[in-house]
């Protein structure tokens, strides 16, 4: 069977779904057919746009300065996407050129998006940016960033009202350019003409039982990642992904990826990767996994939007997965093993560690720790305090020997292995060969011998998912012999470009935005 003769057989599946519910289709891990041209189009366009994070408004705003017609479709009441959860820094980690991104991700990234995306990002992006007015501010300094080649979203607001100031300004832009935004609005399924090109989108708004369908020349997928849809986590991650917390929206189901793979794309990428951090566990179902509740949370006081993460502590940093060589607590499993180098430049590399817990059972991990290094760590008291009013169970004990008991009877966490692992980490470092235990330790040598001792049970979650949508410099999303499929563009990271090694959400999907929109203009 033909690409053709598929989509056709495939849109029969799928003919128009008539009093459609809002959230259809938000959980499937499955393709998404593609819908039949309709008899009548509700609305045309030139482009519709489907996701309202800054990939997508980037794309509308290149798109608008060209004076096409824009459509930008957005499931949220709210646009920025996933950037509500980061430090609001628009940075390639720092990198100037390929060789320096290159050098920082091993060359484990894709070769040619790679060299687009850092070329592209230090020489048209960020200054296109500026020169359409949109407010990013040079950042200052501070460890593990080059205050001269990354910036801040804004002009120096505190909290989220930098990133609201950035989004503002893009959506604006946008909207005085003959953009529209439609905000509430779920694309469904892409929509294909009689010989199976892409040709737009069926979409319905909430609160109305039937969808609508837009006609457009090009459609661009800045849909996000896959992190809240459990079952994909599942089958990308393993058994223990679902298991894995969401730091995005509540939409961020592979809606886009599934959709495009509806019409013969093909996936790429590292699935069993992403990008995250370490949280508490507690039984309270988190607001990521609430549409109602995270809608709330994001209409909220934009200088703080402290509701986005309620239910989900963090951890204090006496593990530090963001700068390795200021951790001075271990990690162990349930078996009572350690099972990476804390401290290492390599295994412990933003975001590795995070990785290496979803692979352990429950994927869950005990930072282990004793009182100095509880007082090393400024503010990991009042961390750890606020974690068990949350309803974590973190344990605390004076000696070794209760300290293990305790974690065994609450957590199942061996004992025995636990106090080996202790006294051998000990001794190694006594001995100065801590490098050579099974699992070395590469630096950081803190002993584990004052009490009380602390055993803070964490879990991963992920804010940027690394497999999707195979495309190509031009954004193009990709077919299975690595064709342009007609009229479809992706960017990340909806689309796949980065593998183990962080470097760079918000840039990235910006840039190939911008990538898609400049194409289309052409």
């Amino acid at each position: 069977m033909n690409r053709r003769e598929f989509l056709k057989k495939a849109s029969l599946g799928a003919a128009v779904i008539a009093s459609s519910g809002f959230l259809v289709g938000c959980n499937t891990t499955e393709s998404i057919a593609p819908a039949p041209t309709p008899e009548e189009w509700d609305q045309e366009t030139d482009v519709v746009v489907v996701g309202g994070g800054n990939g997508g408004l980037s794309a509308v705003a290149a798109l608008c300065e060209a004076g096409k017609k824009v459509i930008l479709c957005e499931i949220s009441a709210h646009l920025g996407g996933g950037s509500v959860y980061s430090g609001g820094i628009m940075h390639a980690w720092s990198c100037k050129d390929i060789e320096e991104y290159q050098a920082h991700t091993e060359g484990l990234h894709d070769p040619i998006l790679s060299k687009t995306f850092i070329e592209t990002f230090r020489q048209k992006y960020i200054p296109w940016l500026q020169n359409i007015g949109i407010p990013i501010t040079q950042m200052g300094g501070g460890p593990g960033f080059n205050a001269e080649v990354n910036y801040m979203l804004g002009s120096g607001e505190q909290g989220f009202l930098k990133h609201k100031a950035y989004f503002d300004a893009l959506k604006d832009f946008c909207e005085n350019n003959g953009g529209t935004i439609m905000t509430q609005t779920r694309v469904l399924r892409l929509v294909i003409d009689e010989v199976g090109k892409v040709c737009g989108v069926q979409a319905i708004k909430k609160g109305e039982s039937n969808s609508i369908f837009i006609k457009a020349g090009a459609v661009i997928l800045a849909t996000g990642g896959y992190q809240s849809n459990k079952g994909l986590m599942a089958k990308a991650l393993g058994p223990n992904g679902d298991r894995v917390y969401n730091m995005g929206t509540p939409y961020n189901t592979g809606a886009g990826m599934l959709m495009a793979q509806g019409v013969g794309a093909m996936t790429t990428g590292s699935f069993s990767t992403f990008s995250g951090t370490l949280n508490g566990i507690v039984s309270t179902l988190p607001t990521e996994d609430d549409p109602e509740a995270w809608e709330k949370a994001r209409g909220g006081d934009p200088a703080s939007l402290s509701g986005i993460a309620a239910g989900r502590p963090g951890v204090p940093m006496l593990v530090n997965y963001l700068f390795p060589d200021q951790t001075v607590a271990i990690l162990v499993n349930l078996q009572g093993k350690r099972f990476v180098d804390e401290v290492s430049p390599i295994d412990a590399k933003y975001a590795r560690i995070p990785q290496e817990v979803v692979k352990q059972r429950r994927a869950m991990a005990f930072i282990i720790a004793d009182k100095a290094m509880i007082e090393q760590v400024g503010g990991a008291e009042t961390v750890i305090n606020l974690y068990i009013e949350q309803g974590g169970k973190v344990v605390i004990e004076e000696s070794l020997e209760a300290f293990a008991t305790k974690l065994q009877e609450i957590h199942g966490l061996y004992k025995g292995a636990l106090l080996r692992t202790i006294k051998e980490y000990n001794e190694a470092i006594d001995d100065n060969i801590a490098d050579s235990l099974d699992v070395p330790r590469s630096g950081g040598y803190y002993k584990l011998e004052q009490g009380p001792f602390y055993g803070i049970p964490v879990t991963s979650n992920a804010y940027h998912t690394f497999g999707g949508l195979a495309i190509n410099e031009n954004a193009q999303v990709l077919d299975l012999n690595r064709e342009p499929i007609a009229n479809l563009y992706a960017c990340p990271p909806c689309a796949a470009m980065f593998r183990e090694v962080y470097a760079g959400g918000i840039a990235s999907a910006g840039t190939f935005g911008y990538i898609a929109g400049k194409h289309i203009a052409k």
